[in-house]
C-alpha cells in the first residue's frame, strides 16, 4: 500500500502549513542566515527602504528574511517588497541588480504557485501565477542582452524550475510515464545542463538535475545528484528554521529515490535521519511504520513508528491514513465477523468502522491531493473489501482523476472494471500501470486474465502470460492461464508452436499438483483440461490418466462436502449454503464433462478405436443424465457410424430437446446420408430458425450446401436444379451478410458460380477465400480452385493437378481427391500416371467399388489408346516399336476386362440403399448408375479391342521374322568382307617386312665397300711440282686420261661402281703434288683456288636445288594416287546402307508392305556387283602400294649416292685440287 508520502511528487510538497517547498529555491544573499523571529510588516518596510534610499541587494535581504520565517501571508510580503524594489527610482542605475530583483521575485512566485498546487487550488490560479513568472524572467532576459547584466546562471535556474512547475501542475497527467516526456521537462533538463556547464557545484542546479531525472524514473541518477547537494548542506547541521526544512526534504526525496531502486534498508536509513534531524516530522515516522508493516518481524517497531506519530500530531492527514491502514488490516484479520461487527470486544469501533471515520476526517481535513488520492484509494479499498464494487470503482476513479502515478490505486480500479466486465477499461489502465512500474507479478496475473475475459485478445494474453510464468514459476494458476491462452491464440491464427506450448504448460501443470503444498490448488477443471491437451497432442495414455485424477479428485471433494453434512459442520447461513450448491454443482458438470471427454477419447483414438467401450460410456451417462445433450448427440453419431438410422434419429430428437439447434441439424444430416433430401431440408430448415447469434452463419452455410448437393445431385431435375442454386446462393449470401468473414460462404458463393459457367469469377473468389489465414489447411479450397481450371488448356490442368496435390497433403485420407488427380491425369492421356494414382488409392481401399470402375475405365483407355495409335502408326516392329506396345495392349484390355467383371459382381450385390449411398458419394459421375449398367457392354468391347490387337500383334510378328532374317543375311556378308580384308593385309603386311629387310641388306654392304678406300699419307714431305699448264681445248687433262674426273663427275657414278685405290696410286699421286707444295704459290694461285672453290660451291647448290625438285614432284604425284577412293570398301558400305536402309526406311515411312518375290535376285546381282568392285580396289591397292615402295628405294639410294659422291670429291679437290 502507498502512504500519502510515497506517493507525493518528488517536488517537496507536503501536508501543513508549516512546510515550504524546495522545488523552486530561492537565491540568498551573501552573509544571510537565520531569519528573525518576527519580522516587521511588509509596508514598514517598503517605506523604510525607500527613505534610506537602500541599495538593491538591501531590498531583496528583507524580503528573503519574509520567506525564510514561513506562515500565513509570508509569501505576500515577500512578493510585496520585491515588487516595491522594482519601482524605486534607485534601481534605475544597475540593469544588474535589476535583473537579480526580477529572477528572485520569478522564483517567490514559483514557489508560491506550487504551495497552491500541493493545497489544491484550481488550474486557472495556478496558470495565471506561472504565466506572471514567465513575464518576469522574460524582462529579466532583456536586460541581460542589453549587455548591461551578465548573470546568464540565475536566468537558467529560474527558467529551469520554472519548467518543471509547468510539468508538474499543468502537462497532462497519465500514468504511462515511458512514452515520450512533456516538452516543459525536456526544457528544464536542458536548462539544468547549461547550468552546470556555467557551475557545475551549483546545488540548485544539481538539485533540479535530480528532480529530473526523477520524473523521468532515472532513480539511480537522481540519487547521484542528490547526494551532491546533500555533501554542501549536511555539514551546516543546521538546527532550525528554513535550512532544516530543506535538509529534511532533501533527505526524505533520498529516501525515495533508494525506495525506487528497491533498496529498501537506505530507505529507512535516510528516513530515520530526517527522524533524528526532526522527531516530530510525521511523514517521515508513518513512512517508517509503514515499511516496517511489510517486514515479518517488524510489526512491533512500525507501531511505536505509528505511536510517535500519532503523538506528534493526532490530526495530520497523513497520520490519520496510516491508523486506517493499520485498522483495515486488522478488520481482515478478523474475518467476516470482523467486517459484520460494529465494536470490537472493549467496546470500542469495529477496525473498519475506525478506519472510515479516520478516513473521513482526513478527507475533510487535507488539501494536497497526494494525500486526497490516498484517501480515496483506501476508501475504495474498503468497499471493495464488503463487496460493494461500484462505491469501490468510484473512489479507485477519484484517487486516479488525483494522483494518476498512484498505482495501488490504478490496480483496484482495474479489479473493480473486471468485476463489473469493463474489460477494456481495465485493460487500458493496467498496461499504463504495466509500462510505469515494468513487469509487477501482480499486474501481469491480472493483465492476463483481463485479455483471457475479452476471448479476442488470446496473443496479447499469451505474451503476458509468458513474462508472468517468468517471474512466478510455482503459480500454478499462471500455468494454467497460460495454457489457456496458447490454446485459444491457436484457434485464431495458424501457429504451430501455440498447441505445444499449451501442452507444455499443462503438464507444468501436472507436475506442480505432485507436490503436497500444490495439491490444494489442483481442481477437477484443471485436471480436465491437462487430459484436453494430452489427447489433442495424440498422447491417449496421459490424458486418460488426467481424466481419472479429475475424477477423483472430485469424488473426494463430492465426499468431503457429504460428511461435513452429517457431521453439522457445513454452511450456517444461506450465503454459505448458496455457495456449497454451486460447489456442488460445479464438481457434478466436471464429472460429467471429464466422463464425456473419456469416452470421447476411446472413439478417437488413432490406430484402435474403441467403440464399445465409447458407446457403453455413453449409453450410462444418457441413462444417468439424460439432460446432457453432448451425450445424446454422440450416442446417435455412434449409432449413424454403424447404419442405424433409426436410433441415431430417435437419439437425435431427445437431444434436440435441451439443444434444438444442434439436434436439428444433425437430424438433417441423418436424412441426408439416407439419400431423404426433402425432410434433411426440413430439418435444416429448424435449424436455421432455431439457430443463435453464434450459431447463424453456421446454419446457412450448412443450408447452403445441401440446397447446392440437391442442385447438383445425380436424382435432381432439371427444372429444379435452378431454383434450388438459387436457393444455395441466397443462404450463402446471408451467412457472408452476417459475417463478413466468413470464408466457408465465400467458397460456397464461388461453387455456385462456377456451377455455372462463371468460371473466372468463380477463380477469383477461390482465391480470395485461399487467402484468409484459417483456410490455409482447408482441402476444400484447393480442390474448388482446381476445378476451375480443369476446362481450360493443357498448361491449366497441370494447375489443377498441383491444387490436388496439394489437398492431398492437407487431407491423404480423402479418396475424392485422389480421383479428381486421376481424372485431370486421364484428361492429359498420361495414362501411366492416372493408373499409378488409382493403383496408390487400391492399396488403402482395396473393397472400394467407385475406385474399380475408375480403374478399370483408365486401364481400358490406355489399352484402347495403344491400339488406336499402332493402327494409325502400321510399321514392321523388330527395332523396338509396335509388337512392344501391341503386347502390353492386350495385357491391359485382359486387365480391364477383369476389372468390369469386379464391378460387374460388385454392383448387382449391392441393395438400393448401397447403391444410391455410392450415387452421392463424392468423386462419383452423374451418370453413374447408366455407366454401371452398361458394364457388361464395357467388358465385352475390352474384349473386342484385345482380339484386334492380338490380329495385329500377329502381323507384326511375321514382319519382324522376315526383317530378323534380312538383317543376319546383310550380317553375314558384313562378315565375309571383314573376314577377306584381314587376310590380304596379313598379305601386304609380310611383303613390307621383306622390302625393309631388303633395303637393311644393301645398306650393309655399302657401308662395307666404303671402309676399304685408301688415302695418301705424308703428302707434306712431297715436293711442290709444278703446276700444270692450261689444257688445250679437246684434249684430256692427265686425270682425265687416268679415269679420275672431278667432284661433279665422281658424283655422278653409281655407288655400286665405286673400287678400291690401289697402293701405287697413292706414290703416283705423291709424285705428282711433290712440285706443287715445293714453294710458297703466288697471289695469283690464291685467286685461282678461291674462284674454283666458289664454283664447286655453286654446282653443290645447283645440284641439291635439282634433287629437291624431283623428291617434290614425286611426292605431288604420290598424293594425287593416295587420294584416290577404294573403291572396295566403298561398295560395301553402300551394299550394307542400302539393304538396312530399306528394311528401316519401310518401317518409318509406316508402309509395311510385304517384299516381293524378285527381292532374293536383286540381292544377288548386288553381291555380284561388289565382288567386281572388290577386286578392282585390290589391285589399285597393290600398284599404289609397288610405287611407294619403289618411290622410297629410289629415294633413298640418291641420297647415298649424294653422300658419298660429295665425300670423294671434296677429298679429291683437297688433294689435287679442282679441274678448273
Amino acid at each position: 500500500m502507498a502512504t500519502a508520502s510515497e506517493s507525493s511528487p518528488l517536488l517537496g510538497m507536503s501536508e501543513g502549513s508549516g512546510s515550504s517547498s524546495s522545488s523552486a529555491p530561492v537565491p540568498t544573499e551573501a552573509g544571510s542566515s537565520a531569519s528573525p523571529p518576527v519580522p516587521p510588516a511588509s509596508e514598514a518596510v517598503v517605506a523604510r527602504l525607500r527613505l534610506e534610499a537602500a541599495p538593491p541587494a538591501e531590498w531583496r535581504r528583507e524580503a528573503l528574511v519574509r520567506h525564510a520565517a514561513g506562515g500565513s501571508g509570508r509569501d505576500e510580503e515577500c512578493s510585496r517588497i520585491l515588487e516595491a524594489a522594482l519601482e524605486a527610482d534607485g534601481l534605475g542605475a544597475g540593469d544588474g541588480e535589476r535583473a537579480a530583483t526580477l529572477h528572485l521575485l520569478a522564483s517567490q512566485i514559483v514557489g508560491r504557485a506550487v504551495s497552491l498546487f500541493s493545497e489544491g487550488e484550481p488550474r486557472e490560479k495556478l496558470e495565471a501565477l506561472l504565466t506572471r513568472a514567465k513575464l518576469l524572467l522574460d524582462r529579466a532576459d532583456a536586460l541581460e542582452a542589453s549587455g548591461t547584466a551578465g548573470n546568464s546562471l540565475e536566468t537558467l535556474l529560474a527558467r529551469g524550475f520554472h519548467s518543471l512547475a509547468r510539468n508538474a501542475m499543468l502537462s497532462p497527467k497519465t500514468t504511462n510515464n515511458t512514452e515520450k516526456e512533456g516538452d516543459d521537462l525536456t526544457r528544464a533538463g536542458k536548462l539544468f545542463d547549461n547550468a552546470m556547464q556555467l557551475d557545475a557545484t551549483c546545488p540548485r542546479a544539481l538539485l533540479g538535475k535530480a528532480i529530473v531525472c526523477a520524473q523521468r524514473r532515472e532513480w539511480g541518477k537522481a540519487l547521484e545528484y542528490s547526494r551532491k547537494v546533500l555533501q554542501r548542506a549536511a555539514p551546516l547541521a543546521p538546527k532550525s528554521g528554513h535550512r532544516l526544512q530543506c535538509l529534511k526534504n532533501l533527505r526524505f526525496a533520498m529516501s525515495t529515490f533508494f525506495l525506487g531502486l528497491g533498496r529498501f534498508e537506505q530507505t529507512k536509513n535516510a528516513l530515520a535521519a530526517v527522524v533524528a534531524a526532526d522527531p516530530g516530522d510525521v511523514e517521515s515516522l508513518c513512512a517508517l511504520a509503514h515499511l516496517k508493516a511489510k517486514e515479518s518481524e517488524g510489526g512491533d517497531e512500525s507501531m511505536e513508528y505509528l505511536g510517535e506519530a500519532v503523538k506528534a500530531d493526532r490530526g495530520h492527514p497523513v497520520v490519520l491514513c496510516q491508523a486506517a491502514n493499520h485498522a483495515f488490516y486488522c478488520g481482515l484479520e478478523d474475518g467476516v465477523e470482523g467486517i459484520q461487527q460494529e465494536s470490537d470486544g472493549n467496546g470500542g469501533p469495529a477496525p473498519w468502522k475506525m478506519a472510515e471515520e479516520m478516513l473521513q476526517k482526513a478527507l475533510a481535513s487535507s488539501k494536497s491531493s497526494p494525500v486526497l488520492a490516498e484517501v480515496h484509494y483506501q476508501l475504495g479499498r474498503l468497499r471493495h473489501a464488503k463487496g460493494d464494487f461500484i462505491e469501490a470503482y468510484s473512489e479507485y476513479r477519484s484517487c486516479c482523476n488525483l494522483q494518476p502515478e498512484h498505482f495501488a490505486g490504478v490496480f483496484g480500479l482495474a479489479q473493480t472494471c473486471l468485476q463489473s466486465q469493463r474489460l477494456d477499461e481495465a485493460i487500458a489502465a493496467l498496461e499504463n500501470c504495466r509500462q510505469s512500474v515494468g513487469d509487477s507479478p501482480e499486474i501481469l496475473k491480472l493483465l492476463t486474465f483481463a485479455y483471457l475475459a475479452t476471448g479476442s485478445k488470446a496473443k496479447e494474453a499469451a505474451k503476458c502470460a509468458d513474462a508472468y510464468v517468468l517471474v512466478a514459476k510455482d503459480d500454478v494458476e499462471g500455468w494454467v492461464m497460460r495454457a489457456e491462452a496458447h490454446d485459444q491464440s491457436s484457434g485464431d491464427s495458424p501457429d504451430a508452436g501455440a498447441p505445444k506450448i499449451a501442452a507444455d504448460s499443462y503438464e507444468q501443470v501436472g507436475r506442480l499438483f505432485q507436490g503436497e503444498d500444490a495439491k490444494r490448488y489442483a481442481t477437477p477443471q484443471m485436471w480436465n483440461n491437462l487430459g484436453t491437451m494430452r489427447s489433442l497432442q495424440g498422447d491417449t495414455a496421459g490424458a486418460r490418466e488426467a481424466y481419472g485424477k479429475g475424477l477423483e479428485l472430485a469424488d473426494e471433494l463430492r465426499a468431503e462436502l457429504a460428511l461435513e453434512d452429517v457431521q453439522g459442520t457445513g454452511a450456517t447461513d444461506e450465503k454459505s449454503a448458496g455457495e456449497r450448491d454451486e460447489l456442488l454443482k460445479d464438481l457434478q458438470v466436471a464429472q460429467l464433462t471429464m466422463r464425456f471427454n473419456r469416452a470421447w477419447l476411446s472413439e478417437g483414438q488413432q490406430g484402435q478405436p474403441d467403440f464399445a467401450q465409447a458407446t457403453q460410456e455413453y449409453l450410462q451417462l444418457s441413462e444417468e443424465h439424460n439432460w446432457y445433450a453432448d451425450t445424446l448427440l454422440q450416442l446417435g453419431t455412434q449409432w449413424q457410424r454403424l447404419g442405424q438410422a433409426e436410433p441415431a434419429l430417435k437419439s437425435f430428437q431427445e437431444a434436440s430437446k435441451q439443444s434444438p439447434f444442434l439436434g436439428a441439424l444433425m437430424q438433417s444430416e441423418t436424412y441426408r446420408l439416407r439419400g431423404d433430401y426433402p425432410k434433411a431440408l426440413e430439418s435444416a430448415e429448424v435449424a436455421v430458425q432455431k439457430a443463435g447469434q453464434k450459431q447463424f452463419h453456421y446454419a446457412h452455410v450448412y443450408l447452403g450446401n445441401l440446397y447446392f448437393e440437391v442442385a447438383t445431385g445425380p436424382l435432381s431435375r432439371s427444372k429444379e436444379n435452378h431454383v434450388n442454386m438459387n436457393k444455395a446462393l441466397r443462404n450463402f449470401t446471408k451467412a457472408l451478410q452476417h459475417e463478413k468473414d466468413s470464408h466457408y460462404a465465400s467458397n460456397g458463393i464461388g461453387m455456385v458460380f462456377a456451377r455455372r459457367g462463371k468460371i473466372d469469377f468463380a477463380r477469383r473468389t477461390f482465391q480470395s477465400v485461399m487467402q484468409h489465414h484459417s483456410m490455409g489447411k482447408e482441402p476444400c479450397v484447393y480442390v474448388n480452385l482446381g476445378h476451375t481450371y480443369m476446362k481450360k488448356e493443357r498448361a491449366s490442368v497441370r494447375k489443377a493437378i498441383a491444387l490436388y496435390e496439394k489437398a492431398k497433403k492437407l487431407k491423404p485420407d480423402d479418396l475424392s481427391i485422389r480421383l479428381y488427380i486421376a481424372k485431370a491425369y486421364f484428361g492429359l492421356k498420361e495414362y501411366e500416371h492416372c493408373i499409378g494414382v488409382l493403383g496408390d488409392a487400391t492399396q488403402m481401399w482395396p473393397e472400394d467399388t467407385l475406385l474399380r470402375y475408375n480403374m478399370a475405365a483408365a486401364v481400358e483407355g490406355f489399352g484402347r489408346h495403344l491400339v488406336s495409335h499402332e493402327k494409325k502408326n502400321v510399321r514392321i516392329s523388330g527395332l523396338g516399336s509396335g509388337m512392344d506396345q501391341m503386347l502390353q495392349a492386350v495385357e491391359l484390355l485382359d486387365s480391364a476386362a477383369r476389372l468390369w467383371s469386379f464391378v460387374h459382381i460388385k454392383w448387382t450385390a449391392m441393395s438400393d440403399d448401397e447403391r444410391k449411398l455410392l450415387l452421392k458419394s463424392s468423386g462419383a459421375p452423374e451418370n453413374l448408375a447408366e455407366e454401371m449398367n452398361g458394364v457388361q457392354q464395357r467388358k465385352s468391347y475390352c474384349f473386342d479391342i484385345r482380339d484386334q490387337a492380338k490380329k495385329e500383334l500377329d502381323g507384326l510378328m511375321q514382319k519382324r521374322l522376315s526383317t530378323e532374317s534380312k538383317v543376319q543375311q546383310i550380317q553375314d556378308a558384313r562378315r565375309s568382307v571383314e573376314e577377306e580384308r584381314a587376310v590380304q593385309d596379313k598379305e601386304e603386311a609380310r611383303k613390307r617386312e621383306e622390302k625393309r629387310l631388303e633395303v637393311d641388306e644393301h645398306a650393309t654392304r655399302l657401308n662395307a665397300s666404303s671402309s676399304q678406300i685408301r688415302l695418301g699419307k705424308n703428302l707434306e714431305q712431297l715436293k711442290e711440282n709444278k703446276a700444270p699448264g692450261k689444257p688445250v681445248k679437246g684434249r684430256p687433262t692427265p686425270q682425265q686420261a687416268s679415269g679420275q674426273g672431278g667432284g661433279d663427275e665422281a658424283g655422278e657414278d653409281d655407288p655400286d661402281d665405286i673400287r678400291p685405290i690401289e697402293g701405287a696410286a697413292g706414290d703416283e699421286i705423291g709424285q705428282l703434288d711433290d712440285g706443287e707444295v715445293q714453294g710458297r704459290p703466288g697471289k695469283k694461285e690464291k685467286k685461282n683456288k678461291k674462284e674454283k672453290k666458289h664454283k664447286k660451291d655453286g654446282k653443290k647448290d645447283k645440284k641439291k636445288r635439282k634433287h629437291a625438285q624431283e623428291d617434290d614432284r614425286e611426292e605431288a604425284e604420290g598424293d594425287l594416287f593416295e587420294e584416290e577412293p577404294v573403291v572396295g570398301e566403298e561398295v560395301e558400305e553402300e551394299q550394307l546402307a542400302s539393304l538396312v536402309g530399306e528394311a528401316v526406311g519401310a518401317d518409318a515411312a509406316g508402309v509395311g508392305l510385304p517384299l516381293d518375290e524378285g527381292g532374293d535376285e536383286a540381292v544377288a546381282q548386288k553381291e555380284k556387283k561388289g565382288k567386281e568392285k572388290k577386286d578392282k580396289k585390290h589391285k589399285s591397292d597393290k600398284k599404289e602400294k609397288k610405287h611407294k615402295s619403289d618411290k622410297k628405294e629410289k629415294k633413298d639410294k640418291r641420297q647415298k649416292v649424294d653422300e658419298g659422291g660429295s665425300d670423294d670429291q671434296g677429298m679429291e679437290e683437297e688433294l689435287f685440287g679442282s679441274d678448273d
